[in-house]
């Protein structure tokens, strides 16, 4: 450790209460990306108060109201993993909250009003929505029962609920803080939900996102999501239930009309972390084909959007599934149901699909989503009549005869009139 370093100094004034904003950032930055320097930070804060000292002091800390705290912590940090971990979520939740001024963009059942301009510290719901403009032009949208805290225009705190955040070119590098992790953006759109019970989900709509904590930095990109829970643990979120606007999603369970309960797949939970996005009566020209692509589904050349596509219940799926030759898909359906697949045009026909399914003679094709782009993928349409609710199970992707993957197909459903 090199004697100049600044964050000796910036330590000390830590350990001694009089730390600045500046110093609490440096620190979290060493602490994350620094196995030494968060080693050396665990040996220097090794000293003769009691754990369960620092733990109170730590959620004294954590009230809002609370006036600067100027005496000496005595901490006793045992140098294991765990103590980084400690070290982490303090720093993260010690930066105090600040006002800042923010443009209301949208509201439901909000005292807000659209166009306003008003200081805030806390974004506080009991219910419906409320989107903002922050200074650095970043746009968050509380959704639901929750909170967020502002530390800066740059920086803020999820303690309970989902928000949604659209960064734009101007937030590049916003972070987002939960109880769970820290989510840092690298130009993107995504969306977060600290859960009453513990754990925080973690989604990205569009671009790229990492969750950082003491023990990793996870890259996650368009189409994937994580569930964080209280000791760090990462497991793969598989389902999304989405609606109309970046902000209609959820972890949950599909409405009830819907006939898709969820998708699941043969994947490793730590092979794969793309998620499947279910859209009740979401099939129509325009709508999006993958999580992680911008093709769309749209009409034949010279022909209408087949009817019986029309508002049928879609999963969006994603491309990395094309690969797998012994991919499997299972449907949870929730009622008797018209089940589609809607396949790229290949020389060679699925078996699973030319055993179960029968063509229907409709056609559809897969567009990039692109202004202006022209470049498409014919499909045909297929179709099965589940006569019972239960699991149904799709196969791989078509392949060209070199074995080459074709890209991903589509599934819908519609239920039996």
């Amino acid at each position: 450790m090199r004697p100049n370093d600044p964050r000796l100094e910036a330590l000390h004034r830590h350990a001694e209460g009089i730390d600045s904003a500046e110093d609490v950032a440096l620190l979290e930055q060493a602490v994350l990306n620094d196995a030494e320097f968060r080693a050396f930070m665990i040996e220097y804060l090794h000293i003769d108060s009691a754990l369960p000292e620092y733990v109170g002091e730590a959620a004294e800390s954590l009230r809002p109201e609370r006036e600067p705290v100027r005496t000496t912590r005595r901490w006793f940090i045992p140098a294991t993993a765990a103590a980084a971990l400690i070290i982490t979520a303090s720093l993260w939740f010690m930066r105090p909250e600040a006002d800042i001024e923010v443009e209301v963009l949208r509201v439901a059942d909000s005292s807000l009003r659209v166009g306003q301009r008003v200081k805030m510290q806390t974004l506080a719901l009991d219910h419906g929505e409320a989107q903002v403009r922050l200074p650095s032009d970043v746009k968050l949208t509380l959704s639901g029962a929750g909170e967020v805290r502002f530390i800066d225009p740059m920086h803020a705190r999820v303690t309970r609920g989902k928000v949604t955040v659209d960064v734009g070119e101007r937030g590049k590098g916003f972070v987002l803080d939960t109880p769970q992790t820290r989510v840092v953006d690298l130009g993107t759109q995504f969306g977060v939900e600290a859960r009453g019970d513990g754990l925080t989900d973690v989604m990205v709509i569009e671009g790229k996102i990492e969750l950082h904590d003491d023990q990793r930095v996870t890259p996650l990109e368009q189409g994937e999501a994580l569930r964080v829970d209280a000791q760090r643990g990462q497991q793969r979120i598989v389902n999304i239930t989405g609606g109309a606007l970046p902000s209609d999603w959820s972890t949950g369970a599909p409405p009830k009309e819907c006939s898709i309960a969820s998708v699941a797949d043969n994947f490793e939970p730590v092979e794969d972390y793309h998620f499947y996005r279910i859209l009740p009566r979401g099939l129509a020209p325009g709508a999006a084909s993958y999580v992680n692509r911008t093709q769309v589904w749209g009409p034949a050349d010279g022909k209408a959007f087949p009817s019986a596509l029309m508002n049928a219940d879609l999963v969006q799926t994603f491309r990395g599934a094309r690969k797998r030759q012994a991919y499997e898909m299972q449907l949870i359906l929730t009622r008797p149901c018209t089940l589609y697949v809607l396949m790229p045009k290949s020389e060679r026909t699925p078996d699973w699909l030319a055993r179960d399914f029968t063509l229907t003679g409709d056609e559809v094709t897969l567009r990039n989503g692109d202004v202006g782009s022209r470049i498409q993928m014919p499909c045909e349409v297929w179709q099965r009549v589940v006569t019972e609710p239960g699991v149904i199970t799709l196969g791989a992707a078509p392949r060209k005869s070199q074995g080459v993957p074709l890209t991903m197909y589509g599934v819908a459903a519609k239920p039996l009139p």
